[in-house]
């Protein structure tokens, strides 16, 4: 009577397991699910603070120093608004969520070319790889010029040109926790001249990146530039602009179409949130646009004023190559032109 009875108890053992696998399932869904409800509310309630108050200029603005490091980096980034955080999905995602190099395939690289305002130029490198299958990493290199200045004596007399700028040296390394989710961490050295004189400071990004279970959403985290100036200009020294940004994208199902927020709360600025789209449907060919809270800092109360905070700029895809353009209006500064080509190898 034993014998009969073994295969009905290994259906019923086969079930239970099944069952039991079912729940847990739903278990993990359940909280992606609340992951991403409270990363999605994090971001909406920082936009909506951010509107709030715009108009106001906020007293902690100018308090903090080596300013290149609030530019961005990347035309994609910069084009869909600076909401890159979840997204992360070219080299220079290094500079917004240092996580996100985890989910980079191969080795990569990119190189960007910015043409600021008032003859200011920059750039930005970066090369990322896997090392094993839970950790990749890269190094990136960013700078900027600031032209040519006229020295003048106390007087007003000129004497002479001088020039200056920015450079930043920085690894990255990122590991994998589970499979859906990513940690990271860039250290970083830049120096700042300018007419013989210099300022060095140190600084580590610390950033999270999440994949949820539908595969077309992510969550991303980051805590940006802590560290501080080591040596400065005189005696005394100024903070670096860290702060926090937390962010969710996702690829809709219906639409091809990709859509990214991120709400960022700086140490120098009031709390802003950044929007971005990406609009592929004639790959190669792929659209994009984006708005910046933060683009409320340059108005002026011109009729300019209107083309405060957005982007937009394309992507084409070019064989094994990538080729991407940024287009951003500084309003009365000008404007900003950023190129850049990715690709791996």
């Amino acid at each position: 009577m034993i014998v009969p009875i073994l295969p009905q108890v290994a259906n019923d053992t086969a079930a239970y397991l099944i069952m039991r696998k079912a729940q847990m399932i739903r278990k993990d869904e359940m909280w992606f699910k609340r992951m991403l409800v409270a990363g999605c509310v994090a971001c909406f309630l920082t936009l909506f603070v951010g509107m709030a108050t715009a108009k106001d200029i906020s007293k902690k603005a100018g308090t903090t120093g080596l300013a290149f490091l609030k530019l961005g980096v990347g035309a994609k980034a910069v084009a869909m608004g600076g909401a890159f955080t979840a997204v992360a999905d070219d080299p220079s995602g290094i500079s917004y969520n240092p996580a996100g190099t985890k989910f980079l395939a191969g080795k990569q690289f990119l190189a960007d070319y910015h043409n600021y305002v008032l003859d200011i130029q920059s750039g930005f490198i970066a090369h990322t790889r896997p090392f094993t299958a839970d950790l990749s990493g890269g190094v990136f290199i960013d700078y900027l010029n600031f032209g040519d200045f006229t020295r003048t004596d106390i007087n007003g007399v000129p004497s002479g040109e001088f020039s200056g700028g920015d450079f930043l040296i920085g690894a990255n390394l990122s590991y994998l926790i589970r499979p859906e989710l990513a940690a990271g961490v860039n250290v970083k050295y830049m120096h700042e001249a300018a007419d013989g004189y210099g300022v060095d400071a140190v600084a580590a990004d610390i950033g999270l990146l999440m994949k949820l279970p539908d595969s077309l959403t992510k969550v991303g985290l980051t805590f940006y530039n802590l560290g501080g100036v080591i040596s400065g200009y005189t005696d005394h020294k100024d903070k670096l602009p860290m702060g926090v940004r937390a962010g969710v994208s996702h690829s809709l199902r219906e639409l091809p179409l990709v859509v990214a927020l991120d709400g960022v709360l700086p140490n120098d600025n009031s709390f802003y949130g950044n929007a971005g789209v990406e609009f592929y449907k004639f790959k190669p060919l792929y659209l994009r646009l984006g708005y910046s809270l933060f683009g409320e800092n340059y108005k002026t109360g011109s009729g300019s004023d209107t083309w405060g905070g957005l982007a937009a700029g394309f992507g084409l895809d070019v064989k094994d190559y990538h080729i991407s353009y940024a287009f951003m209006p500084y309003l009365d500064l000008g404007t900003s032109h950023r190129v850049t080509v990715s690709g791996g190898f």
